[in-house]
């Protein structure tokens, strides 16, 4: 079951004003990895701003899926409301699906990940945001005012993540985070030259400080076994092919013999 709860508080906490420079340079991070994604349909799992976020791709359908839609929710995507722990998707029909905090709005995030893996085509792309439960801003808001919004969250480590998809046979193409700040303001243009250092100096090790991530995977197709004669040609198991058998003069010679015998018995 999906948690309406803390999906309508993103909803409404991403518009104030302390938020909105967070909410781009999220924005940022997915239009880099959307700008890898092509195909038909693109269909978005849930929303955390009353504008669209699939900018910057090349499908030709994008699809909004949520619990509940208002009339301007889609604006110009096209909208579908449905249980997301339920998806109402044909097997292998979508290119690509972005996950904006929707991992963390779910009771079973692996649950999900299994049934987008279902719909996805071979080769499809999934996009997943999230926050970095170590991330300075994250800290401070799950022990601060938004405390109890943060604790009803599953929030997921990008690293975590990163093992679940591997176990489902996905490629990570691209993982980034979100540049090191600590304060509540983000409005200003102008940022300390000690942030800029601790910014530069933790995308080194890792990439492990910044607020939120944004990971791009590709999914894996397997490649088919080969029947028929190639694999008869090969060596099979570390055998190798038995080569042309040469006579044996010592046989040559004791069949030569018993000739010669039989011979001489009937003449």
């Amino acid at each position: 079951m999906t948690n309406t709860a803390f999906q309508s508080f993103l909803l409404r906490w991403f518009q104030l004003k302390n938020n909105r420079s967070l909410l781009r340079q999220e924005q940022i991070l997915l239009s880099q990895a959307l700008s890898h994604v092509f195909g038909l349909y693109l269909v978005q799992l849930g929303r955390i701003c009353p504008h669209s976020m699939l900018e910057g791709n090349r499908a030709r359908h994008h699809i909004l899926m949520d619990q509940s839609l208002t009339r301007n929710a889609g604006q110009k995507l096209m909208g579908i409301e449905a249980d997301i722990d339920y998806l109402p998707l044909k097997p292998d029909s979508v290119d690509a699906v972005v996950l904006p905090h929707t991992l963390e709005s779910v009771l079973d995030p692996y649950h999900l990940l299994r049934q987008i893996d279902q719909v996805l085509i071979p080769e499809g792309h999934l996009i997943v945001t999230g926050f970095n439960p170590w991330g300075c801003l994250t800290l401070r808001h799950r022990l601060g005012e938004h405390r109890q919004a943060f604790a009803r969250a599953n929030l997921i480590r990008a690293h975590r993540l990163v093992d679940w998809l591997s176990l489902l046979g996905y490629d990570i193409e691209w993982l980034n985070y979100t540049p090191v700040t600590c304060f509540g303001k983000q409005t200003e243009k102008r940022v300390s030259a000690w942030q800029q250092g601790l910014d530069q100096g933790q995308r080194k090790p890792g990439q492990s400080l910044g607020n939120l991530y944004c990971l791009h995977a590709k999914k894996r197709v397997s490649a088919p076994t080969p029947v028929g004669l190639n694999w008869r040609l090969t060596d099979w198991l570390g055998l190798k092919r038995p080569g042309p058998v040469a006579a044996n003069p010592s046989r040559e010679g004791y069949d030569g013999a018993r000739c010669e015998q039989k011979k001489k018995l009937f003449e």
